[in-house]
């Protein structure tokens, strides 16, 4: 009974709606029709097997016929007429023009070209700093030694001034044995015939008595009381000032040896010539290598040098060894 009346309520909405709808439309054409007054007819629905559709009882399909629906003409709507006469209106164009975003840029003048305002400096540009000093770059052992400005030519030095030259077999000119004798080329000897003999000169491969290289030059003074030693010549420019270097090295001695570098400027070879001016040792010091070096001026265009060791007293000890002659041209 409950599920009658609410169908009852349903269907009766429904048919209000559709009323309202109609009412609307008549009003719309002219005068509305009149709707009778009071509740509308009692109808009763019929339930049939499940459907989408209700079917109205014909009570109430009589009461919505009996009603007259007069279906009146619009009213009088304004149409449009296009005048043939009338020119066209121009469509409007857009009057802005897009520009596309400007390059990024750090350069203030461009920036303040087109009107863009800077908020902050620029950061400068921050270079790097260095942590420590740069390196001094070692010269290697053997390269060539940095010349004096006013240096001219290369250095005499090295090979057979090194006494690193082949070496020659020497006789004593005095006769005195000296069994395996041998200079370094490039070199000549001289020796001395003393009260107590003459020296003999060998090639020493010793190292502790190589100052550089692998070979020194070796002369004997063992119980001889003379003068021995080495010399060569070589070309110069007179007038022009020469550097001569040498080291030497003897053993101790009761009476030790004496060194001395000679000059001969004309070019003469014999040690003992009154042409030939004798610069004592710099250094006198015993077991080490000691140096000496003197610049001179050439007066020709010879010059030899020589490398001269004296042994006072015939006593023991005394061996000389001779290792790592330079002369280097200085000019003017």
């Amino acid at each position: 009974m409950k599920n009658n009346k609410n169908r009852q309520y349903k269907l009766w909405w429904i048919y209000a709606g559709g009323l309202m709808l109609l009412s609307l439309a008549c009003s719309l054409g002219g005068a509305a029709t009149a709707l009778p007054p009071g509740p509308p007819a009692s109808f009763d629905v019929q339930v049939a097997t499940p459907t989408p559709h209700l079917r109205q009882n014909s009570g109430g399909q009589a009461a919505a016929e009996a009603v007259p629906v007069e279906i009146t003409p619009l009213g009088d709507a304004p149409t449009h007429t296009p005048d043939p006469n009338a020119s066209p209106t121009p469509i409007r164009l857009p009057t802005h023009t897009p520009t596309l975003p400007p390059t990024p840029t750090t350069d203030t003048e461009t920036l303040a070209a087109v009107g863009v305002e800077l908020t902050s400096e620029p950061e400068p540009t921050v270079e790097p700093e260095l942590t420590s000093e740069p390196e001094a770059v070692e010269v290697a052992a053997g390269s060539e030694p940095t010349l004096p400005p006013e240096a001219l030519d290369p250095p005499l030095e090295r090979g057979d001034w090194d006494f690193e030259g082949e070496y020659v077999p020497w006789p004593n000119p005095h006769g005195e044995p000296c069994p395996g004798a041998r200079v370094a080329g490039g070199w000549n000897a001289f020796v001395e015939n003393g009260p107590f003999g003459s020296s003999c000169l060998n090639e020493n491969l010793y190292q502790p008595n190589v100052y550089s290289g692998a070979a020194s030059q070796e002369i004997t003074f063992d119980f001889i009381a003379a003068n021995s030693g080495v010399y060569r010549t070589i070309a110069t420019t007179p007038g022009h000032r020469y550097t001569i270097v040498a080291y030497a090295k003897h053993d101790r001695s009761a009476a030790p040896v004496e060194m001395f570098l000679g000059v001969d400027y004309g070019g003469g070879t014999a040690w003992d010539a009154e042409t030939v001016e004798w610069f004592p040792w710099d250094e006198g010091a015993e077991d080490t290598w000691t140096a000496t070096e003197e610049t001179v001026t050439a007066t020709g265009e010879r010059l030899t040098i020589f490398i001269r060791g004296f042994h006072p007293m015939a006593d023991q000890g005394g061996k000389t060894v001779i290792d790592n002659v330079s002369v280097l041209h200085l000019g003017p």
